[in-house]
């Protein structure tokens, strides 16, 4: 790729050919990106930086939890017999701190005094709460009737050696961490993190702090960046490419170790627009050119030699809305996530809508809970594609499908969380 040399005409041409490309729907566009991509390699690392990961195999516990029956409260533990009652005595024959078992067996009359999470001793089957008793040197008397519960966390409640405890492909988050490490992992086997490095284009962006009068600030990369984290990926900043076909190649050529190329902005149907261009003449192996989705129609995908290849438009709406409909799948499919339903709630409409046009629409909203515990979903009255604002106070991307008939307040719909709520 660095020898093989672009040209202005050459690039002129490939923009006109595209102009005429045919726009596929988001469905098929997913499809395609689906089939497309290819699970990266995987690699073994420590449970400590496992948070955010994907488990490349299925684990299995390797041992019991708990290890053995164990008591549930601080206590004495007692061989309960039917005659136990309010005033019964028993001699106190050892203890059971956690992890310190009682050696010897208990029968008949005695007992043994415990604490949470200690083994349960031979004989015992039952655990007498210590505000129960009263302790006279070796002798417990029982202060109130025995209680029908027994007190004791029998083995493997939670799960036994062997278990299988997590599939191949879970998201590892704080709690499928914990309980890794409770089976007596230490280390697990995952998808490597993807590389994406994104390359914004234009004559007119500067970097934050430096923009000058007439310029625009390249504030995209900074916000895609941390959802690229978030998604499980490593985003990579590369320079602010010109409106030059060299300058294009060249930021190019410096991103030959990445997983997946994101030009955002130069791929519209401006005679300055040379961003796919140059992916063409280097190679570029188009998937798809345009999809019917609003906003974002320019977004486009396919592979450069063995690397993925995402433009995104440059308004930076169009950007952060491509980025929750592509490319977190193309993440989620290169790092083998079994959990592709990305965040779909449906919620009540909670105004009216006229019908849908011929494109998919993705409409930043806001989602809360009425003290009914119904779902509401309110669209932000500003859509515009250039501005950011409303990502602010938003929380979801209201969907709508091509076509679809005019709503009604109450109507279900289909949302797309982007935060929490």
């Amino acid at each position: 790729m660095k020898n093989r040399a672009v040209n202005l005409a050459t690039i002129k041409n490939l923009v006109a050919g595209n102009l005429v490309a045919n726009l596929i729907s988001v469905v098929r566009a997913h499809e395609i990106i689906a089939d497309t991509a290819q699970l990266l390699d995987q690699e073994h690392i420590n449970l400590r930086g496992a948070i955010g990961r994907v488990l490349a195999t299925d684990m299995r516990a390797k041992l019991s939890l708990p290890p053995n029956d164990a008591s549930a409260m601080d206590g004495y533990a007692i061989l309960r017999e039917e005659h136990h009652t309010k005033g019964s005595v028993f001699n106190l024959i050892g203890e059971a701190p956690a992890g310190d078992a009682f050696q010897g067996k208990v029968e008949s009359g005695n007992c043994v005094r415990i604490f949470t999470g200690g083994a349960i001793p031979e004989g015992a089957n039952h655990v007498i709460i210590q505000e129960n008793v009263q302790a006279d040197g070796d002798v417990i008397t029982l202060s109130e009737p025995v209680s029908p519960a027994a007190h004791i966390r029998k083995k493997g409640i939670d799960f036994n050696q062997g278990d299988l405890i997590l599939n191949k492909g879970a998201h590892l988050d704080a709690y499928s961490i914990a309980l890794l490490s409770a089976a007596n992992h230490n280390q697990v086997r995952v998808y490597k993190r993807p590389k994406i490095a994104m390359i914004a284009n234009g004559d007119e962006l500067s970097e934050p702090g430096y923009a000058k009068a007439g310029q625009v600030v390249s504030s995209n990369p900074y916000g895609l960046a941390p959802l690229i984290k978030q998604w499980g990926g490593e985003a990579l900043f590369i320079d602010i490419c010109k409106d030059e076909p060299k300058a294009i190649q060249a930021c190019i050529e410096k991103c030959s170790d990445v997983d997946i190329l994101l030009p955002i902005g130069g791929a519209s149907v401006g005679d300055r627009d040379y961003m796919r261009g140059v992916f063409e003449a280097l190679g570029f192996e188009k998937k798809f050119a345009k999809v019917a989705v609003k906003p974002g129609k320019p977004v486009w995908f396919g592979k450069l030699a063995s690397q993925y290849v995402l433009g995104l438009p440059g308004n930076p709406a169009s950007a952060l809305v491509t980025a929750h409909v592509f490319l977190k799948p193309l993440l989620f499919a290169l790092t083998g996530r079994a959990d592709t339903a990305h965040n779909k709630i449906t919620a009540h409409l909670n105004i009216d809508m006229p019908a849908n046009t011929w494109r998919s629409e993705y409409v930043r909203a806001s989602v809360n809970i009425d003290s009914n515990g119904k779902v509401w979903v309110t669209p932000s009255p500003r859509q515009d594609s250039s501005l950011i604002t409303p990502f602010v106070n938003c929380n979801c991307l209201l969907v709508r499908r091509p076509n679809t008939p005019a709503l009604t307040r109450g109507d279900l719909v289909e949302i797309l969380m982007t935060k929490p709520f």
